[in-house]
């Protein structure tokens, strides 16, 4: 007899379910429709900062491989079973990955939360490592940082609406 521990065994966790349920932010959204505009429907991503998962859930059920980092294990429990593949660290600290990793990023909402310039830095430092030359980066923060602060900070990219 298994363990009602491994992963299999908990599908009909309530928790599992409700994840299924959340709909996918309208950053996310918008992204899945400019990567659908540009002939993108599949690719390896990285969604940064992960929070409750939905909305890597949500590119991973469209035919994506993600990749979900977030620091809270609790936050990635589970995300296997939704095709996500979860990296618990924090976000300014060494990312686990190659170079050149990632054609595709998104950040919805943890980048504006980072407390000083040393750790946006190390943020900044990493994400461009594991980016590929040309890849597409969505990075959604809120109205109080502003659009000239994004364009300094990342001044290695073409900043777009």
């Amino acid at each position: 007899m298994e363990s009602p521990d491994v992963p299999w065994a908990k599908r009909d966790d309530a928790r599992v379910k409700s994840r299924r349920a959340d709909a996918p932010c309208r950053a996310a959204l918008f992204f899945m429709e400019y990567l659908r505009s540009s002939g993108i429907s599949s690719g390896k991503m990285i969604d940064i900062g992960c929070g409750s998962g939905r909305n890597a859930i949500f590119f991973a059920q469209s035919g994506f491989e993600v990749h979900a980092v977030d620091h809270s294990e609790e936050v990635l429990k589970d995300m296997d079973l939704h095709g996500v593949m979860p990296h618990c660290h924090n976000v300014t600290d060494y990312w686990l990955f190659d170079d050149d990793f990632f054609p595709l990023a998104m950040d919805i909402l943890c980048y504006g939360d980072e407390p000083d310039e040393k750790h946006r830095i190390s943020y900044r430092r990493e994400l461009m490592r594991v980016m590929r030359r040309g890849g597409l980066f969505l990075l959604s923060v809120e109205r109080r940082i502003s659009r000239g602060r994004i364009e300094d900070e990342f001044s290695g990219f073409e900043v777009v609406a």
